[in-house]
């Protein structure tokens, strides 16, 4: 995502520069990295919030007298109501509810980060379709 970015970064400076000069068409191209950058952020934020939601559900790995294994992985995150249930995960110490609190948190963020990349987009797209500037240069302008 970060190279994207930089490689975005530097065709805006190198490129574009020359070929588009009318400052309508700039925040035009600015607005469309925008979106295609906060799509991005949406679809990585979602990735995330998948794989965060997975984890907590799953349960910790954790060690037991039969070796390392996921013990709470049938349960389908009923292991989460059931604090008792904890103790049968000994080792490392605390390591469900930090594994609560961590998962949690990351399902809390990437929620949070998809609602403002989405609003970033319908922002953007209501900018360059409602005209708030022109999508396209007019001949008569040029």
């Amino acid at each position: 995502m970060l190279l994207l970015a930089a490689f975005l970064i530097i065709l805006d400076r190198e490129i574009f520069s020359r070929c588009c000069q009318s400052e309508s068409c700039t925040k035009t191209y600015r607005s469309v990295i925008s979106v295609v950058l906060s799509l991005l952020g949406i679809a990585f934020s979602g990735y995330s919030l998948i794989i965060s939601t997975l984890g907590l559900v799953q349960g910790p790995f954790c060690k037991t007298p039969a070796g390392w294994e996921y013990i709470f992985k049938d349960t389908a995150g009923s292991y989460l109501m059931d604090r008792a249930a904890w103790s049968e995960c000994p080792e490392p110490a605390h390591v469900v509810e930090w594994n609560v609190i961590l998962f949690s948190v990351l399902i809390a963020l990437s929620g949070l980060q998809m609602l403002i990349c989405f609003l970033k987009v319908i922002a953007e797209l209501k900018r360059i379709l409602c005209g708030t500037y022109p999508v396209f240069i007019q001949p008569g302008v040029i």
